[in-house]
């Protein structure tokens, strides 16, 4: 049986891709040729995102059809575990003074960040790193898709995986540095493939008052939402 949120989605195709055909048939059945350029419908007009997986297909779903990061519009937002891009995308077209600070360490990804985030330059800021409890280096695991990677401390090796080492820098100091530089945080985005629990419960309670909402992937594959405050919601 189909839940709302599926329905939601489906009727997000429709309205979300310039080719809701096309997306659609990619999106139940994961063909088509790749990298595939989609079209976008957007509050500030149609922009094109590069996808180089069918993976990335169910990426936009979840983000841009199924809303699973909220639809509303943040001013300032910290994406950690940018990826490709797509969720940074997906904030700076919901208002033209939105500002996002991405974090992504996997080289390849960052390629494809920088292509579909280009027409917003000047209202994003990349750091090539992964964000953790701790600063210093760490053991990363990336594989072939690009989507599942993350820190080897929070998830366990399969077929296919490649370790490598990356530079982490603490998540007190990434939130601390914007919300100097900005003021405030209206968003902090957590999609790591494993230590998103871990990054949450190392966000030191001085800055909780700046952060206006965090929102992250449980344990059990929900997604979660917290407010400024220590309460789930």
């Amino acid at each position: 049986m189909l839940h709302l949120r599926h329905y939601r989605a489906l009727w997000g195709i429709v309205r979300v891709f310039g080719s809701p055909v096309d997306a659609l048939r990619r999106y139940v059945g994961s063909g088509g040729q790749y990298p595939w350029t989609a079209t976008l419908r957007t509050p500030l007009g149609p922009v094109t995102v590069t996808l180089p997986s069918s993976h990335d297909v169910r990426t936009v779903n979840e983000i841009f059809c199924r809303g699973d990061y909220g639809r509303d519009g943040p001013r300032v937002v910290v994406d950690i575990g940018a990826n490709i891009g797509i969720s940074a995308l997906f904030f700076l077209t919901r208002r033209p003074d939105s500002v996002v600070h991405a974090y992504e360490p996997v080289g390849s990804n960052v390629e494809t960040l920088r292509v579909n985030l280009a027409p917003f330059e000047g209202r994003w800021h990349l750091s090539q790193q992964a964000v953790a409890e701790q600063s210093g280096e760490a053991t990363f695991l990336t594989e072939p898709v690009g989507r599942y990677g993350g820190l080897a401390a929070h998830m366990a090796a399969r077929p296919g995986h490649t370790a490598i080492t990356v530079e982490c820098v603490a998540i007190a100091d990434v939130l601390e540095g914007v919300v100097a530089q900005e003021g405030r945080i209206d968003l902090v985005k957590i999609d790591t493939e494993g230590s998103e629990e871990a990054l949450v419960a190392a966000i030191p309670e001085r800055l909780w008052p700046h952060i206006g909402r965090v929102v992250f992937e449980s344990a059990d594959g929900s997604v979660r939402s917290m407010r400024g405050s220590s309460s789930l919601a």
